[in-house]
C-alpha cells in the first residue's frame, strides 16, 4: 500500500500543480507531502518535478511516470468497484455537483425517498461547483443544464429545459410589448450571464433560431435574484419556465410568445471508469423521477 500512497500523491501534485493543494485534499501538511514525493523520487532514482516556488511542473521522467501512474490508480479503482458490486446494497458517500436553483427545485425534494431507498448511502451535495472539479475527482457525478463541450465527460439526459421570455405586467404597460425578437435590444434584459461583454439571446425567429444581441443594467448568476428583479418591475429576464411557472401563474410575470430551443439536463460522470453502484442508482432515481 506504500506504492499507492505515492501514487495518489503524486497525482495529485501533478494535477494541482501545488504541495500545498495537495496537502488540503489529503488534510495532511505540505512538508508531508514534500517528504513522500522525495521518498518516491528517491525509489526511483529520478526527479519527478521541477520545483518553484508557485507550480510544480512535471519533468521528462515525470511526465512519462504520470502515465503509468494514471492506469495504475484507474486499476486500483477499478478493483475497488468489482468488489463493492459483490454486495447487492450500493454504498458509500456520494460528491454530487449541482446548479444551486436546479437543486433546489428538482432534487432536493427527491433527496429524503432516495435516502429511504438507500440507507447506505450518504449525500454530499454541493452547489455551483465547476466540471473541472468533476474530472480532478472531487465528485462523483454533477447535474448540469445545457450541451456538454468536455468529450472527456459522458452525460445522460434526465429531462429538457426551455426558457421563456417575460416580464412584470408592470413593465410591459410601461414600455409595451416587443412585437418581434429583434425589438428586444430595445429594452432593458437583464441576463444570467456576468462573465462575458456581449450577451446573445437565442430565440426562434420565422422558424429558425437567431441570436439576439440584449443588453440591461443588471446581470446575475442566480435565477433567483434575476426573477425578483423581473417581478418588481426592472426589466425583462430569459429563463427557465419550470422556475417561474408559479409566479405566471400567479400573474406576477408575463409571458412573451417567443420560443427559445431546448437544451437538456444532464447527468455528467467521467469517462475513466465504470460506475460506481452509489452513482448509478441515483442517476437511474433522478431519471425515473424527472423525466415526467
Amino acid at each position: 500500500m506504500k506504492i499507492i500512497n505515492h501514487l495518489d500523491i503524486f497525482i495529485k501534485v501533478t494535477e494541482t500543480g501545488s504541495f500545498s493543494e495537495a496537502a488540503r485534499h489529503f488534510d495532511i501538511t505540505p512538508s508531508a507531502v514534500s517528504r513522500q514525493i522525495s521518498q518516491l523520487e528517491q525509489e526511483l532514482s529520478a526527479r519527478l518535478f521541477q520545483r518553484t516556488t508557485r507550480k510544480q511542473n512535471l519533468t521528462e521522467a515525470g511526465k512519462l511516470y504520470y502515465a503509468y501512474a494514471q492506469r495504475i490508480n484507474a486499476e486500483v479503482e477499478a478493483a475497488k468497484l468489482a468488489v463493492s458490486q459483490l454486495t447487492d446494497t450500493p454504498n458509500g458517500t456520494l460528491h454530487i455537483a449541482a446548479e444551486k436553483d436546479f437543486a433546489e427545485v428538482f432534487i432536493q425534494p427527491l433527496l429524503s425517498d432516495f435516502l429511504k431507498y438507500y440507507p447506505e448511502i450518504k449525500i454530499h451535495l454541493s452547489l455551483d461547483t465547476h466540471l473541472r472539479d468533476l474530472v480532478s475527482g472531487a465528485f462523483d457525478i454533477a447535474i448540469r443544464i445545457g450541451h456538454l463541450n468536455d468529450s472527456s465527460l459522458i452525460a445522460r439526459k434526465l429531462m429538457s429545459s426551455q426558457s421563456v421570455v417575460c416580464a412584470s405586467p408592470a413593465y410591459f404597460e410601461k414600455y409595451q410589448c416587443p412585437k418581434k425578437v429583434n425589438d428586444l435590444s430595445i429594452h432593458n434584459c437583464l441576463s444570467f450571464r456576468t462573465n462575458t461583454n456581449q450577451i446573445l439571446w437565442s430565440l426562434y425567429n420565422n422558424q429558425q433560431i437567431i441570436d439576439v444581441p440584449v443588453s440591461g443594467n443588471f446581470r446575475a448568476n442566480s435565477l433567483s435574484i434575476l426573477k425578483d428583479a423581473a417581478i418588481k418591475g426592472l426589466g425583462i429576464i430569459n429563463i427557465p419556465r419550470w422556475f417561474i411557472q408559479k409566479e405566471v401563474n400567479a400573474g406576477l410575470l408575463k409571458c412573451l410568445d417567443f420560443q427559445s430551443q431546448e437544451t437538456p439536463v444532464n447527468a455528467v460522470f467521467t469517462s475513466n471508469r465504470q460506475l460506481a453502484p452509489k452513482t448509478r442508482v441515483f442517476i437511474d432515481f433522478l431519471a425515473e423521477n424527472l423525466s415526467t
